[in-house]
């Protein structure tokens, strides 16, 4: 029990150093107060009156500072001047790479900003639906990125809190039940069948179901003998003659799916039961061109490729759910670019005052020190627990010494019990009360 006792005290203390070590690069609670020394609840500007925290704003700066940081690493920098960094590049369009990269994230916030704004305006909010869909995302997120502990010091360097992050990722939510509400059938802006037509044709988007009869092994890509193979063509010309005995296009549509459904090979039919939408280069290209020589609703003759035999049936964009939300999303899209385009932007001294290259030079040293933290505590837990292991033997050997004393004591005890009087027996047995306490006190 002890070994065990002393086991979860070392835990306890390899969490405490922990904790000790991450406030020594400054509160979990509050990145922006470590990185800039203001609260990340300060007010850098204000989008049609609603406030844009320094928290919900160097989390885009923090992000696009990223990238443009690993493109500048490549671009020569021997034109500068003396005491010009990276960010004092100009740019074409009259800017410099600072000022470019802090108007992008200012951009990002404002969209954020005005598609929440928008949304609760329209009834549309984060329910407790996404609530438990996002934990289940987050999940899968910290999980992914390495644990709990990883994925804490990626907010920290990242200058977002817990809440912070939920609250970003829930303007997402909003903006799916906009997207889904705002242009769904019965509304005045529900898209027709010609709209998404037209969208699938200047995106270049395809819509298709096929049966494929395979000619070569799945696993392997080998072909299959040619006695097979010749079967394979006979019960594609069988399939194909069934469906071009029917001139309904619904009956059509139904028997394909039943034929399919019975003898299609294809090993992506199960996650792609209503077909696939594809673009130029995506597909095996006899499927992609023939896909483009019929019309919506019609049936290919057998089209043959490396994988086999198929016969496709071309859908018609608009009745295909994954185009529909696609052009939903484009015109929601629209709609937040004109959202930003003409929300009223007032900007604060901190803002105004703000310099991109201060604020990632702080943010890098700032990580720097996140990430030697996570391995002083690393080093400092394996430290902890090799400790705990060796102390954790000493008193399982002690309590065994003990007790070969103890069963000692009480054999000389038994002993002078049967050669001694009673009056002997009461004082031996208090004098051997007296040592069994001296030695439990010994012992503590």
């Amino acid at each position: 029990m002890k070994k065990w006792i002393r086991r979860a005290l070392g835990a306890a203390v390899a969490l405490t150093l922990t904790a000790g070590l991450l406030s020594g690069c400054g509160s979990a609670e509050d990145p922006v107060q470590d990185v800039m020394g203001y609260p990340g609840s300060t007010v850098m500007f204000t989008v049609n009156g609603n406030d844009v925290t320094a928290e919900e704003y160097l989390f885009w700066l923090a992000q696009n500072a990223d990238q443009a940081q690993s493109y500048m690493s490549m671009v020569d920098t021997s034109t500068l001047e003396e005491g010009q960094t990276v960010w004092d590049m100009p740019l074409q369009n009259d800017m410099t790479a600072g000022e470019s990269v802090k108007t992008a994230a200012q951009q990002y916030a404002t969209l954020y900003n005005v598609v929440e704004a928008h949304g609760q305006e329209g009834g549309y909010a984060y329910t407790d639906e996404d609530k438990a869909a996002y934990q289940e995302d987050l999940a899968a997120t910290i999980e992914q990125v390495g644990g709990q502990e990883a994925f804490d010091i990626w907010l920290k360097s990242m200058c977002l809190t817990a809440q912070g992050f939920e609250d970003i990722s829930a303007v997402s939510y909003i903006n799916n039940h906009m997207a889904e509400g705002m242009f769904r059938d019965g509304t005045d802006q529900a898209p027709t069948a010609e709209d998404l037509r037209s969208y699938a044709q200047e995106n270049d988007i395809l819509a298709a179901k096929h049966i494929l009869l395979m000619t070569v092994d799945a696993a392997t890509r080998e072909p299959l003998p040619q006695e097979e193979i010749d079967q394979k063509r006979a019960t594609a010309e069988d399939l194909l003659a069934q469906l071009q005995a029917i001139t309904d296009p619904a009956e059509l549509e139904t028997k394909f799916d039943e034929l399919m459904n019975q003898y299609s090979e294809d090993t992506g039919l199960a996650t792609n039961p209503d077909g696939y939408v594809f673009t130029s280069g995506e597909m095996v290209e006899p499927f992609e061109e023939g896909t483009r020589a019929l019309d919506y609703g019609q049936i290919s003759g057998i089209v043959e490729s490396d994988y086999g035999f198929h016969i496709i049936l071309r859908l018609d964009p608009a009745e295909d759910e994954t185009i529909r939300a696609d052009w939903q999303f484009s015109q929601l899209n629209e709609l937040s670019t004109q959202w930003v385009d003409e929300a009223e932007i007032v900007t604060t001294e901190t803002y105004d005052n703000l310099d991109v290259g201060d604020f990632y030079d702080k943010l890098t040293a700032y990580r720097d020190a996140l990430n030697t933290t996570d391995e002083a505590v690393e080093e400092e837990t394996e430290q902890v627990e090799q400790s705990t292991d060796a102390q954790a033997e000493e008193p399982q050997s002690q309590e065994t010494e003990g007790d070969a004393q103890s069963e000692e004591a009480q054999s000389e005890e038994a002993q002078s019990e049967e050669d001694q009087s009673d009056a002997q027996d009461t004082q031996s047995q208090g004098t051997a009360e007296e040592a069994g306490d001296g030695q439990s006190d010994s012992q503590a």
